[in-house]
């Protein structure tokens, strides 16, 4: 099991979607567009095999409407890009706490194995 390829393979599927920057790991200062996977869960299936549990962050406009809008014109591709890496079980708009108050970012779980 290879987690660093995985994340690389997310990241590079999310940079196909038009308006987002695949990261395999948080950029610095995030803009609006870019995507990281975090590694959620690994849970044994047998025979030392795993499910991965990712949750996949995707920077948001920080406006409410405008962040509403680019999830309606944007999730469907982020899904379809994620497809041959793993199932998105969950989407959800959430705010993440930081220095500079709150943070909207869409955050999609996936797994896969």
């Amino acid at each position: 099991m290879t987690l660093t390829g995985d994340r690389q393979d997310i990241a590079n599927a999310l940079s196909t979607v038009t308006g987002v920057t695949g990261y395999a790991y948080r950029p610095t200062t995030p803009k609006m567009g870019d995507a990281w996977p975090l590694l959620s869960s690994l849970e044994n299936v047998g025979s030392a095999t795993f499910e991965i549990t990712w949750r996949v962050l995707v920077f948001l406009p920080q406006n409410e409407q405008a962040s509403s809008e680019w999830i309606d014109s944007h999730v469907d591709a982020l899904v379809d890009a994620l497809l041959p890496i793993g199932y998105v079980d969950r989407i959800e708009p959430i705010a993440l706490s930081g220095s500079a108050g709150d943070q909207y970012v869409l955050q999609l779980t996936m797994r896969g194995e």
